[in-house]
């Protein structure tokens, strides 16, 4: 315990002098934040590279008892050498991708490989989930799903992590009652390893913590909040090794609910939008907070006491019997509806909506697809304009469109000519108006530069929605109209000059 004091002080000390370090290099080379008006609160540029402090005040101690002072605790770090250094080297991949983000800006693509990377490192150091527990008893051995799950364990506590860093002090200060908590459960269960670990941690974020609470002086950056939720994902896998089986991966995601909560919220949200899952926008529980009319400090004080009670629930889960696991996980869950509900704007109708309106999408558009295709086939065999025409209107119906038109040129020996669909009603010059709450597109009917006439489809959209791929499909039929008009005025120019040669039969 008094190497973990001594630790976790010294941890302090360096990241108080690292931060002032960081946050000065940062002012000078112009690596700050600036306020967007939209998403970032701040109303002043801020420095980045705070994830460098965090790395440097977490890893001192560290190097201080692994290379210099000999303890047993000492010792004992010494047997853990690959995973120390499976930690400080995947810690640094995250870092160093945080920092080119920070500065430059990293496709969500890239930042998620280098998730990967860091994780892949991390399992190949030890730090991997080899089974899924349940709390009421047994434990389902993963075998080769466990490097998937693991990969899929850190990438979610970097992004969970990440997404909550929105105000001064929010996501350093729940990753520091996380890793306090995580400290209770390691000394709960006499590893050693992990406590110490942990204890520099803790003192790593509360010396940088000083600087990053509101008004911040200095953010964490990308590079601080992946390198926070990379060393809290895997430290709680080392701190599970030495738990009972039924809780070993039950803790942690306790301790994290709320990035966890807030992560899984910003997901759905952005799916039922329709958006990507990377884009920015202002509805995390800390900006609904403050929509409330909540001060900045308010805020962060409230979702600290929320941490506080997960953090209470977690070491009473680690204490308690089963009994109590369930009570524990029954308020939760219960809490968990509440908040989806109040910060979120979810309700479970929006869900099954969103994935019975996808699997009605994906069955119009494999229909469409497959009546486009067809109708392409017929229209290469068709012997007149009317028979390509009467094909190209069968797509059309499989797309759902209401009206088409189509306006012909004289092309060669093809007089010119006006078609419609459906039932081949008359042109008129009602038809011809704008049409209010409709689609609607006028395309060109040409080939290598020669135009032949004009195509007109229209969708009223008061009924249903215009299929996505409609556009796409009616290029498809449009081009391939094109080729057939083309086609066909050879073919009656070629018989022209044929019946001028030999004569009327």
């Amino acid at each position: 315990m008094t190497t973990c004091l001594v630790a976790f002080g010294f941890a302090f000390l360096v990241a108080c002098a690292a931060t002032i370090s960081a946050r000065h290099i940062a002012l000078r080379v112009g690596i700050v934040d600036k306020p967007d008006g939209f998403r970032k609160v701040h109303q002043r540029e801020v420095p980045l590279l705070g994830g460098i402090a965090v790395y440097v005040a977490f890893g001192a101690p560290i190097a201080v008892l692994f290379l210099g002072y000999r303890n047993a605790v000492s010792d004992l770090l010494h047997q853990h050498g690959a995973e120390l250094g499976a930690l400080l080297a995947g810690g640094a991949v995250v870092v160093a991708a945080g920092v080119v983000d920070d500065v430059r800006g990293l496709p969500a693509r890239w930042k998620l490989l280098v998730q990967i990377v860091a994780a892949s490192i991390a399992f190949a150091g030890g730090y991997a989930i080899r089974g899924i527990s349940n709390p009421f008893g047994g434990t389902i051995v993963l075998g080769l799903l466990s490097f998937p799950v693991t990969v899929f364990w850190f990438v979610g506590c970097m992004n969970a992590v990440n997404f909550l860093d929105g105000l001064d002090g929010l996501a350093a200060g729940v990753c520091l009652f996380a890793s306090v908590a995580l400290f209770l459960v390691s000394l709960f269960f006499g590893n050693v390893v992990c406590m110490l670990l942990m204890a520099c941690l803790s003192g790593a974020i509360l010396g940088f913590l000083l600087f990053n609470f509101h008004p911040a002086s200095i953010f964490l950056g990308d590079s601080g909040s992946m390198l926070l939720g990379f060393l809290v994902g895997a430290l709680s896998l080392l701190g599970a090794r030495k738990t009972e089986a039924a809780i070993a991966l039950l803790i942690p995601i306790i301790l994290l609910g709320l990035p966890i909560l807030d992560a899984v919220l910003a997901v759905l949200r952005r799916w039922l939008r329709k958006v990507p899952i990377s884009a920015a926008d202002r509805q995390h529980i800390h900006h609904v907070l403050l929509s409330m009319g909540l001060s900045h400090k308010q805020v962060v004080l409230i979702l600290y006491g929320a941490c506080v009670a997960l953090c209470v629930a977690a070491l009473l889960v680690t204490a308690g019997r089963s009994e109590v696991t369930l009570m524990v996980l029954g308020s939760l869950a219960v809490v968990a509806f509440v908040c989806t509900r109040v910060f979120g704007g979810l309700r479970f109708f929006d869900v099954v909506g969103r994935i019975s309106r996808g699997l009605e999408h994906s069955q119009r558009s494999g229909r469409a697809r497959v009546s486009v295709e067809k109708a392409v086939a017929r229209m290469k065999r068709a012997p007149s304009v009317s028979t390509v025409w009467l094909a190209f209107s069968e797509a059309l119906e499989s797309l759902d469109l209401d009206y088409a038109r189509l306006h012909l040129k004289r092309v060669g020996r093809l007089h010119a000519s006006v078609l419609h669909w459906p039932d081949g009603r008359p042109w008129t010059g009602e038809q011809s108006k704008p049409v209010l709450d409709a689609w609607s597109a006028l395309l060109s009917v040409h080939s290598n530069g020669h135009a032949f006439g004009e195509l007109e489809l229209r969708k009223s959209v008061l009924t249903s929605s215009l299929l996505p791929e409609a556009p796409e499909l009616a290029e498809r039929l449009r081009h391939e109209l094109s080729g057939q008009v083309e086609r066909l005025s050879a073919v009656t120019e070629e018989a022209a000059v044929l019946r001028s040669v030999v004569g009327p039969s």
